[in-house]
C-alpha cells in the first residue's frame, strides 16, 4: 500500500470516527472538505450512519460490516487481501440493516435565482435570510447536521440563524466561510470581500491559513491563494441591500465594477484613461439616470444611458482632468 492510499480522504474519514488524526491526516481531510460540498455531504453522511451503527452495536451484521470499515481504515490488521470498496457505500450499507434505527441521508436541496436587475430577499428553509444581489444564484443543501450554501454568482448579504447544532457554510470563490450566527456581506467581482457585521466567521481555503473575522473587519482576497482581515465600514459594503452604493476613495473602474452588480445593470468606460479617476460618495441607484447624473456632477465625464437602461461613461469632451 503506498503513502498516496494512506491519505486517502475516505480512509481518512473512516479511521477519524474511531482515533484521532495526526496534524497531516487532519489536513488532508480538510482540504478534501474545503473542495466541494458533496465532500462535506459524505463526511456527514458518513458519520451520522456510523453513529447510527453505534446504536445497533449488538447486531451481528453491524459487528461484522464495522469490522470491514475498521480494517479500511487500517485500524485492524486485514486477514485477507485489501478489497478496497467505498467506505461510504459501507457505511449505506450498513445503514439499511440497522432495525429501528431511521436515518436521514438525503439532504435538502434548493436553488434559488434572483432577477436579472432586481435583488432577490430570500427565507431559508433554516430561517436564514439573505439578500441576492441582481443576476445572482445560490445553492443550499441542508441536513440534520450541516448547513451548506454555494453563492454560485452574484453578491449576497446572510443573517444566518443560529443553531450550534448546524455549521453554516458557505463556499465562494474557491474559500469556505464557517459561521454558527451572523450577519456578513460577500461581493465578488475583481476579488473577493467578505464583510462582518455582527457575530464571527471564520474564512478558510486549501493552502492557506484561516482567518477569523471580528465584527468590523473584511477579509480581502484575491484569486489566488491566502487574504487578510482588514478594519473597514462593513455596514457601508452592505447599502446595496437598501438601494445605496457607497464609496470611499474609490477607482472610477471599481465603482462601475460595484454599480453593476448592485443594480443589475452594466456601468461601462468607454475610455479607459477613465479608470483612474477616484471618487467617494453614496449613490441610490434605484435609476440609472440619477446614477449617471450624480457621476457627471462628481467626475469630469459625460453619462448615457442605453436604451437597454445600461449606463456608458465617456470622457468630457476637451477635459484633461482624466489624464
Amino acid at each position: 500500500m503506498t503513502p498516496d492510499d494512506d491519505m486517502d480522504p475516505r480512509r481518512l474519514m473512516a479511521a477519524s470516527l474511531t482515533r484521532p488524526l495526526s496534524a497531516a491526516e487532519q489536513a488532508a481531510l480538510d482540504a478534501w472538505s474545503a473542495s466541494s460540498a458533496e465532500a462535506r455531504e459524505e463526511i456527514a453522511r458518513t458519520r451520522e450512519v456510523w453513529l447510527a451503527m453505534g446504536l445497533a452495536a449488538d447486531d451481528p451484521t453491524v459487528r461484522a460490516l464495522r469490522r470491514d470499515v475498521r480494517r479500511e481504515a487500517r485500524l485492524d490488521r486485514p486477514a485477507a487481501p485489501d478489497r478496497r470498496p467505498l467506505i461510504a457505500g459501507l457505511t449505506l450499507l450498513a445503514a439499511a440493516l440497522v432495525v429501528g434505527v431511521v436515518v436521514k441521508i438525503q439532504p435538502q436541496v434548493d436553488t434559488y435565482a434572483a432577477p436579472a436587475h432586481a435583488p432577490a430577499r430570500l427565507t431559508l428553509a433554516d430561517g436564514s435570510h439573505v439578500v441576492l444581489s441582481p443576476g445572482g444564484r445560490l445553492t443550499t443543501r441542508f441536513k440534520a447536521r450541516a448547513r451548506d450554501v454555494s453563492l454560485d454568482a452574484g453578491d449576497a448579504f446572510f443573517e444566518v440563524a443560529h443553531d450550534k447544532t448546524r455549521p453554516f457554510e458557505v463556499a465562494t470563490s474557491g474559500r469556505t466561510l464557517t459561521v454558527l450566527g451572523t450577519r456578513f456581506n460577500v461581493a465578488g467581482g475583481g476579488r473577493l470581500t467578505v464583510s462582518l457585521v455582527e457575530g464571527s466567521l471564520r474564512v478558510s481555503q486549501p493552502g492557506a491559513a484561516s482567518v477569523l473575522l471580528r465584527p468590523g473587519q473584511r477579509y480581502v482576497g484575491t484569486s489566488g491563494v491566502g487574504g487578510d482581515a482588514q478594519a473597514g465600514d462593513v455596514k457601508a459594503d452592505a447599502a446595496w441591500t437598501d438601494g445605496r452604493v457607497v464609496l470611499a476613495d474609490v477607482s472610477l473602474s471599481e465603482a462601475a465594477e460595484r454599480l453593476s452588480r448592485a443594480s443589475g445593470r452594466h456601468v461601462a468606460l468607454t475610455d479607459p484613461a477613465l479608470a483612474r479617476l477616484r471618487l467617494s460618495g453614496s449613490l441610490d441607484i434605484g435609476r440609472m439616470d440619477d446614477v449617471g447624473a450624480a457621476l457627471e456632477a462628481l467626475l469630469p465625464v459625460r453619462a448615457r444611458l442605453t436604451p437597454e437602461g445600461d449606463l456608458k461613461l465617456s470622457p468630457v469632451a476637451g477635459s484633461s482632468r482624466h489624464g
